[in-house]
């Protein structure tokens, strides 16, 4: 498992390659557990004989800028898009990598509507950027008693249809990691041979 995730590591931004791993990867009967903000690191680990996948090697997103969650997670995991949001300075990792930590589900354990979390972005980097500044601010001040910012108000768009979730993710991975779009025609499809 070990080997497997340090050769996924090696080529992190080649998607054909990761693609064919992945292949490999299941058809060993190893265990890929999703890219998770709360779990995953800026590259591929090995978790109890599972690999976690790296937030780092989703399209357009890479290790550096994802080094900045890993760091801000060592206080503890995310509560909440909110509190990623005010302890990750987000306009330092960019909207792109954004929309596809959430594209991809990385978000999914502080918002399981992943078209939430993708249309919440805006409201997030301006948050983040405030409570950035609100924290720099409250340390050069003498009282720094002042009341937490108020977390805005999200957008409540309808969740994605499985079938858009999976083209979603296909697009921030590169390919189908959680299913496949035949998944649900499999049965038929191997009694047809």
């Amino acid at each position: 498992v070990e080997f497997m995730a340090a050769v996924m590591n090696c080529d992190l931004h080649l998607t054909d390659k990761l693609a064919a791993y992945m292949a490999e990867v299941r058809r060993l009967g190893i265990e890929i557990v999703p890219p998770c903000v709360n779990r995953s690191a800026e590259r591929f680990t090995v978790e109890d004989g599972r690999i976690l996948y790296a937030l780092g090697a989703l399209k357009n997103v890479g290790p550096e800028a994802m080094k900045l969650i890993v760091e801000a997670r060592r206080e503890g995991p995310f509560k909440d898009l909110f509190d990623l949001a005010r302890r990750v300075e987000l306009k330092r990792i960019g909207k792109r990598p954004l929309e596809m930590l959430a594209r991809a589900g990385a978000f999914d354990a502080l918002e399981a509507n992943r078209a939430r979390a993708l249309a919440a972005l805006d409201a997030l980097l301006a948050f983040s950027a405030a409570a950035q500044e609100e924290a720099a601010s409250s340390q050069s001040s003498l009282f720094s008693g002042a009341a937490e910012l108020p977390p805005p108000r999200l957008p409540s768009p309808e969740p994605w249809p499985p079938a858009e979730r999976l083209a979603e993710e296909r697009e921030a991975v590169g390919f189908y990691l959680s299913g496949h779009p035949l998944d649900a025609w499999a049965g038929a499809l191997k009694r047809l041979g």
